[in-house]
């Protein structure tokens, strides 16, 4: 029986691939010859490691969190990189590999999730199988609405609820039929679902975690307040990070790390709801990437993200502060806190913003040393609150959008400036730019609106 489980879902996995480097929403095949029928296949599916990927790489190659010389510049391996880097992008090309796919790393993802969901249906659920059933189905609802996310923050405008019931969304695809006519839905629309299916999860899924790959109640809950923080819906974002802390308020004490390894937090961290990394950081973003004088000169000589994040190489400060592999992209503790210090602020409540900030920070500087910050004014609160946000959340694939929603307020827009050698390129608020094309290839299959 093993054996068969395991031919089915080597199966499943290799044809869901092939989607994938035949581009997904691009060639049709036929998900029903493979769809497998047994809730041990589905508990199998919804492990795999293809479901361990974000996107989101073009996405912090853009921000401005890193710099480069003219020299590193010229060596890149893609005109595509060089390209996001001066915010210079005409088309998202097709670059060869999967993992730089970012359309189709998603989509595999949530046809995986489809074919899921449509399986379940047609088993009854029992007393017997009831709590691995609600596991198995929350967890495909999680990793949809993920990807739903990464899709929005990539390839559409920051959500603006007087304008979301007629701006461009993306392809809400939600059957795991190829054949099925696919259309852009309203950005509205594309929220509303990310929304509601994290609801559903995070009622189904387990309080406690089975590995560091599967998702519980924490991480639903910390993903939905990520995702109504870029609605700018504070207080709703505010409640899911109180039901986030309910289940999962584990911290890492820096001082207890290591900082004479190479990577000292690599693989150590608790604080992670589930391990989500980005496919493919670019070389710009990466392991040894160097970090602006200005962003460095923000950590206090006490605070031990200085050293655990980065070193001094030729006297530039290069990052080697990852969690994961690759950069982490999924949700952890420390964001938590920040989206409700945030959020809290913003609802005037500044102690409360302040509470959750001193939390976070108590252990991340050395013992003793850390005094707790008091904010005088509700304004003071948020402006503190952002620049720790920046610091702590380096590299998480999270600046751009981050960017992209404070260049909606006059007081926090910022033009970004990159200098390769002699020249000098920007990126004003709200340009166009900060919206990425749809890959050609796939406008040209679909016939869906291009932005």
């Amino acid at each position: 029986m093993k054996t068969q489980i395991n031919i089915i879902i080597i199966s499943t996995m290799l044809i869901l691939f092939s989607a994938c480097s035949k581009d997904w929403l691009e060639e049709k095949q036929d998900i029903k010859l493979i769809v497998p029928t047994t809730i041990a296949d589905l508990d199998l599916l919804m492990n795999s490691n293809m479901l361990a990927y974000d996107g989101r790489g073009a996405l912090e190659a853009s921000s401005d969190d890193f710099e480069m010389t003219q020299e590193q510049y010229n060596s890149l391996w893609y005109d595509f990189e060089r390209k996001l880097i001066i915010w210079n992008i005409d088309e998202f090309p097709k670059l060869g590999t999967l993992m730089h796919e970012e359309w189709e790393v998603a989509y595999s993802q949530i046809q995986t999730c489809n074919v899921v969901l449509e399986a379940l249906k047609k088993i009854t659920r029992t007393e017997s199988n009831g709590m691995i059933y609600d596991r198995i189905k929350g967890s495909a609802l999680y990793h949809r609405s993920r990807q739903f996310l990464n899709l929005a923050m990539t390839f559409c405008k920051y959500y603006d609820p007087s304008t979301a019931d007629k701006d461009l969304g993306i392809v809400l695809k939600l059957e795991a039929d190829i054949n099925e006519p696919v259309k852009r839905s309203t950005l509205n629309n594309t929220y509303f679902r990310i929304v509601e299916d994290l609801k559903t999860a995070a009622l189904l899924l387990p309080e406690n975690q089975i590995s560091i790959t599967h998702i519980t109640k924490g991480g639903a809950y910390a993903l939905l307040a990520r995702t109504y923080l870029y609605m700018n819906d504070y207080q709703n974002a505010a409640e899911s990070v109180e039901q986030s802390l309910r289940y999962h308020s584990l911290l890492d004490d820096y001082n207890t790390i290591d900082s004479s390894s190479s990577s000292p937090l690599l693989n150590k961290s608790k604080e992670l709801h589930i391990r989500i990394e980005m496919t493919a950081p670019y070389t710009s973003t990466g392991y040894g990437s160097v970090i602006p004088s200005e962003l460095y000169q923000l950590y206090k000589s006490d605070d031990l993200r200085k050293t655990l994040y980065f070193k001094i190489q030729n006297g530039k400060p290069i990052w080697r502060g990852a969690s994961v592999s690759n950069n982490l992209t999924g949700t952890a503790t420390d964001e938590v806190l920040l989206i409700g210090a945030e959020c809290f602020a913003r609802l005037n409540n500044k102690d409360k913003a302040m509470e959750l900030l001193n939390t976070l920070l108590v252990k991340r500087f050395k013992t003793g040393t850390f005094i707790p910050i008091i904010a005088t004014t509700n304004d003071e609160a948020l402006d503190i609150v952002l620049v720790e946000r920046r610091k702590e959340l380096l590299k998480r694939g999270l600046r751009f959008q981050d960017l992209k929603r404070f260049n909606q307020e006059p007081r926090y827009a910022k033009t970004l400036y990159r200098v390769i050698g002699n020249d000098m390129y920007t990126l004003s608020p709200n340009d166009r730019r900060y919206i990425f094309p749809i890959p050609q290839y796939i406008i040209n299959y679909n016939n869906i609106e291009q932005n």
